[in-house]
């Protein structure tokens, strides 16, 4: 699901210019909507990847989950109009955002332009697919034990993917961080997991197994 699906071009030129949208390009590593200004925005990642971050107060970090091209960010904050200090968008390659006015995307002009609705009806699709996407971290996360939170969103992805073999999409440190635990406690867990039968993996390349005792 992308924000402009079903609109045509000609009419995304309009819309665009209507809510005053506008493109820019922030660098690997940068923050984005890391202002006051920012908390009114809403942008659309048009190119690299964005990773959403808790931080706490002693500075333990937790990934929420990494966005790539199509993908919403800040449209909560926007929504609600609450002052973000939860959530740090960062930029984990170069990026192409496209920066908009959740005001104006959310009430039509007063041509009330039937794209315009279409715009409304895409993003709610996609607020509610991040929601699910939380969902699964908050499945993964209330889990008391390591081996359990590992078992969980491995088992997601392979459902994502249809299949007992997948690649994911995070290295060990951004794995541990998605997990809430250290990369060294995360290595020596799948190291045991692979040792008893339950999984086997070749860099971020899993498959789970089902255990000849069982």
């Amino acid at each position: 699901m992308y924000i402009f699906d079903k609109i045509e071009e000609q009419n995304k030129a309009a819309m665009l210019s209507c809510i005053k949208a506008v493109t820019k390009e922030y660098p690997k590593g940068a923050h984005i909507l890391d202002s006051e200004e920012g908390r009114l925005l809403m942008g659309v990642i048009e190119t690299g990847s964005v990773q959403m971050v808790s931080e706490d107060f002693w500075g333990n970090r937790s990934l929420l989950g990494v966005l790539g091209s199509g993908d919403l960010i800040g449209e909560t904050f926007a929504c609600t109009l609450e002052t973000n200090d939860m959530i740090t968008f960062q930029a984990v390659s170069d990026c192409r955002i496209l920066l908009m006015d959740y005001s104006r995307v959310l009430h039509t002009c007063d041509m009330a332009c039937g794209f315009h609705h279409r715009l409304i009806e895409n993003m709610v699709k996609i607020i509610a697919k991040k929601n699910m996407e939380l969902l699964k971290k908050l499945n993964v996360i209330s889990k008391l034990h390591l081996r359990e939170k590992i078992l969980t969103y491995l088992s997601q992805r392979a459902a994502d993917a249809g299949n007992d073999t997948f690649t994911l999409p995070l290295g060990r440190t951004k794995m541990a961080e998605y997990l809430c635990t250290n990369r060294s406690a995360l290595t020596r867990e799948l190291s045991k997991m692979a040792e008893e039968g339950l999984i086997s993996y070749d860099k971020n390349t899993f498959t789970l197994l089902v255990r000849s005792d069982r």
